[in-house]
C-alpha cells in the first residue's frame, strides 16, 4: 500500500504500477482519516458501491473462495488443477513481492503493460462512482482489483475465474462477482476488531460467501459451532453443500523430503499418491477441499476434450509454488517461513517442527500490535531457544518496542529488533534453527533478503 494524495482521484493515464497501485488505495486513504479504526465492517465498508458494476462483468463461471487460513492456498490449487483443462483466472490477495502477483491467467501475472494499461480503462467508471461520496466514504481497494480483475480475465477469454475474499465476505466487495460456487476454509478468531469477537460472529459474516446463486458450496473441516452457522445459511437460500469428513477427505498423509504425500477421496473415487511441495498436513486437507470443487466444475463445464487426466493434476500440483506458506528457505542451516499471525496457526507450525525433528529455534515473529503477536509468541515460546521481535518498513502497520515490555510484563523473554535484516543478520550468530513467523510485509522483506543473498 502506497501513500497518495487527493489528486490521486482525478483521471489521469496510468504509466507505471506504482501509479496503478496508488489509485487502488487511493480512495480508501482519503477516508480513513475520517473513520474511526475501531469501528466493525459493517459501518466502514460499502460494498454496495461496486454491486451493480462488478454485477456486470460478471459472464465467466467463477468460484469465490473466503475463510480464516489457506484461502490463498485452496485458491492457487484450484487454479492448477482446472488449468489442465481450461484457462483459469486467478485473484489472491495479498501479494509477496509484487502486486502483480494478485493478477493471474494460467498461472502466469499480468504484465505491467496490461496491468497499467487496463487501470487506466477502469478508471473512469471508478471515479463516476467516488464522484458524490462523503469524505468518510471510500471504494473498497478489494472492488477495485476485482473490476481489474474481470476486465483482464475478459480479455484472456478465460474459461473459469477464481477469486479469493480479503478479509470477510459480507462487506468484502469480491462477494459481489457473481459466483456459481464457493468454498469456506476453516474458520477460526482473527480480525476480531473488523469481523467480531466470537467464532459465530465470525462464520456468519463468512457465511454471505453462500449468496443464493451458487450450484454448489464447500466446507473445509469446521468447529462444530461454526458449521452450524455455515449450514443454516445453505439451507435458507436452499443451497447444496458439501463438507470435508462427509463428502471428501484426505487420507494417507506423509511427510517427505518434498512436502505433502496424500490420497484424496471424493465419495466411491480415490485419488492416489497427489504430492504438493507445501508442509503440514492442513495443506493435504486444503487440497481435498480444492480437488472437490475441481470435480464438480469439470462435470458442469464439460467438453469433449475435458477429460480429468490424473497424471496432469499429480504434475501442476507438484509445481505448487506458495511463497511464505511454510516455506522451507534454507535446510542447512534450517530456516522455515510462514505468514503466521495467530496463535491457532501456530499449531500448524508446530507440527511441521515436530515432523521435521526441528527443535530449539530462534524465532524471528513480525506482528503488528493490533494482531496477536502475543498470542503467537506464548504459543511458540516451547519451541523456542529465543524469540526475536520485528517489524517490517511498511508504514501502514504499527510496530514498537511496546511489544517486548507487553511480553515482559507477562514473564515472556524477547529481544527487540528495529528491521527484518537486522533480526535474520542477529539469528544467523547463532546456530540453532530459524524460524520466521509474520506478516505479508515482513514476509516479503524476508523473500526479497533471500533472494539476494
Amino acid at each position: 500500500m502506497n501513500n497518495t494524495s487527493e489528486t490521486s482521484l482525478q483521471f489521469h493515464k496510468i504509466t507505471t504500477r506504482k501509479e496503478a497501485e496508488d489509485f487502488v488505495y487511493a480512495s480508501y486513504l482519503r477516508a480513513a482519516s475520517h473513520q474511526d479504526y475501531a469501528a466493525k465492517d459493517a459501518r466502514k465498508r460499502h460494498p454496495e458501491l461496486t454491486r451493480s458494476l462488478l454485477w456486470q462483468k460478471s459472464v465467466t463461471p467463477c468460484i469465490v473462495v473466503t475463510g480464516s487460513k489457506g484461502k490463498g492456498s485452496v485458491s492457487n490449487m484450484i487454479s492448477r488443477i482446472l488449468k489442465t483443462r481450461f484457462s483459469v483466472g486467478l485473484m489472491t490477495s495479498p501479494h509477496i513481492t509484487d502486486f502483480r502477483e494478485r493478477f493471474r491467467v494460467n498461472d502466469t501475472m499480468i504484465s505491467e503493460s496490461d496491468f497499467c494499461r487496463l487501470m487506466t480503462e477502469i478508471q473512469p467508471e471508478i471515479l463516476n462512482i467516488a464522484s458524490d461520496l462523503p469524505e468518510s466514504v471510500c471504494i473498497s481497494p478489494m472492488g477495485i482489483q476485482a473490476d481489474l480483475a474481470l476486465a483482464y480475465f475478459s480479455e484472456k477469454h478465460t474459461d473459469f475465474n477464481v477469486l479469493e475474499c480479503g478479509k470477510g465476505a459480507k462487506y468484502d466487495d469480491v462477494n459481489n462477482v457473481r459466483h456459481n460456487y464457493a468454498v469456506i476454509n476453516r474458520i477460526f478468531l482473527e480480525h476480531t476488531r473488523e469481523l467480531g469477537d466470537t467464532l459465530t460472529a465470525i462464520a456468519e459474516d463468512k457465511s454471505h460467501v453462500i449468496t443464493g446463486e451458487q450450484k454448489c458450496v464447500y466446507f473445509a473441516e469446521q468447529e462444530p459451532e461454526v458449521l452450524e452457522v455455515l449450514q443454516r445459511r445453505a439451507e435458507t437460500l436452499h443451497i447444496p453443500y458439501k463438507i470435508y469428513g462427509r463428502d471428501f477427505h484426505a487420507e494417507n498423509i506423509r511427510y517427505t523430503c518434498f512436502g505433502m504425500q496424500f490420497d484424496v477421496e471424493i465419495g466411491d473415487n480415490i485419488y492416489a499418491d497427489l504430492q504438493i511441495p507445501l508442509l503440514g498436513e492442513h495443506q493435504a486437507k486444503n487440497c481435498a477441499l480444492a480437488l472437490a470443487v475441481c470435480v464438480d466444475v469439470l462435470s458442469d463445464l464439460r467438453r469433449e476434450s475435458a477429460v480429468f487426466s490424473l497424471p496432469d493434476i499429480r504434475k501442476n500440483l507438484s509445481l505448487l509454488h506458495w511463497p511464505g506458506r511454510m516455506e522451507v528457505l534454507r535446510s542447512k542451516p534450517f530456516v522455515l517461513l510462514d505468514a503466521c499471525i495467530n496463535a491457532t496457526s501456530c499449531e500448524n507450525v508446530k507440527e511441521v517442527l515436530r515432523h521435521l525433528g526441528v527443535w530449539n529455534c530462534t524465532v524471528i515473529v513480525g506482528i503488528p500490535e493490533d494482531k496477536d503477536y502475543a498470542g503467537v509468541v506464548r504459543s511458540m515460546e516451547e519451541t523456542a531457544s529465543r524469540i526475536l521481535l520485528t517489524r517490517s518498513g511498511n508504514p501502514h502497520y504499527h510496530f514498537s518496542k511496546k511489544q517486548q515490555e507487553t511480553l515482559a510484563g507477562a514473564g515472556i523473554g524477547a529481544e527487540w529488533t528495529d528491521s527484518v535484516e537486522q533480526a535474520l543478520t542477529l539469528a544467523d550468530s547463532f546456530s540453532d534453527p530459524i524460524v520466521i513467523l509474520g506478516t505479508t510485509s515482513v514476509i516479503s522483506e524476508v523473500e526479497q533478503i533471500f533472494q539476494q543473498s
